[in-house]
């Protein structure tokens, strides 16, 4: 795509998403009690949809054991709607989900070669790999048991870090939104899908991302100006680093969520540790819509 249709769309998108932009990160992570992720109480719900519009992601607490119902009970207060699940995880090989569509992450299912169920570190990414950006809107994450040691939770203000880029190279910001500058590929079951398209776009008003960095992305100079691209990447590694103010890390609690505003902001996790007989263990679900 041409260097000034770049820069043109570049400027749109500031122009047209500086009311809808996050704020830096708080140095420390505050968890909202809930009293019941079954049946949540009006004032909980209200702390958690405000926290998630002003900063991309809510941390909650709740000394009830989390379960597949309750996130679902969770998810329908919140009007989030029925949780989504990608046709990826519908294959043979994939993530196990539920008939009620939530996923159980766990290294016990470690045989499934797939980031999300393994002891490893996972890179910063955006839940819905091969889906257009801006298609999974919320993700939700309740610990049932943390890790012996480490799995600590990474979130990267992405698209703050992109208006900070756009700030001090506006060429390298316009570079990711190019139509074909990042390939999304999937690896489950061997499947050799890969999806291309921006790493950032507006969407309804809103500035959005698909920026991912955890092996399962290409960028392909040739769409995204090879020196341009570079600098790109290297600045937005950089600001993900911790410390950096669109940065933050923190060990989720067993009774603890996390809710994200998936088109916004990235997340991963670092290496962790297990004991045999107490895993680490989450609950996923995927949503199409905004808490409101």
């Amino acid at each position: 795509m041409a260097a000034l249709v770049l820069a043109q769309r570049l400027h749109h998108v500031i122009a047209t998403t500086e009311e809808n932009q996050l704020p830096a990160f708080p140095a420390t992570v505050s968890p909202i009690p809930v009293a019941s992720y079954d049946s949540p109480q009006a004032k909980d719900l209200a702390a958690v949809i405000e926290q998630l519009r002003y900063a991309g992601f809510a941390v909650t607490s709740c000394s009830q054991p989390p379960t597949h119902d309750g996130l679902i009970a969770l998810a329908e207060a919140l009007d989030l709607g029925e949780p989504f699940v990608p046709p990826l995880y519908r294959r043979p090989g994939a993530v196990g989900v539920a008939a009620s569509g939530i996923s159980t992450l766990t290294a016990s299912a470690a045989h499934v070669p797939h980031p999300a169920v393994s002891a490893s570190g996972q890179g910063l990414h955006v839940d819905g790999l091969l889906q257009p950006i801006g298609t999974v809107v919320t993700s939700i994450l309740l610990c049932v048991r943390p890790a012996a040691e480490g799995g600590q939770s990474t979130l990267f203000n992405a698209v703050g870090a992109f208006r900070q880029l756009a700030r001090t190279d506006p060429d390298a910001a316009a570079t990711l939104l190019s139509d074909r500058v990042l390939g999304r590929r999937a690896t489950v079951n061997g499947s050799p899908d890969v999806s291309w398209g921006p790493a950032f776009a507006v969407v309804d008003g809103t500035l959005v991302t698909r920026y991912s960095r955890d092996g399962n992305d290409l960028w392909d100079p040739e769409h995204g100006h090879e020196g341009a691209l570079g600098r790109a990447l290297a600045t937005l590694a950089e600001l993900a680093e911790p410390g950096s103010p669109y940065a933050l890390r923190f060990t989720l609690q067993a009774g603890q969520g996390l809710l994200m505003a998936n088109s916004r902001i990235c997340h991963g996790r670092t290496p962790y540790r297990d004991v045999p007989d107490r895993p680490r263990a989450m609950l996923r679900g995927l949503f199409l819509r905004d808490a409101s």
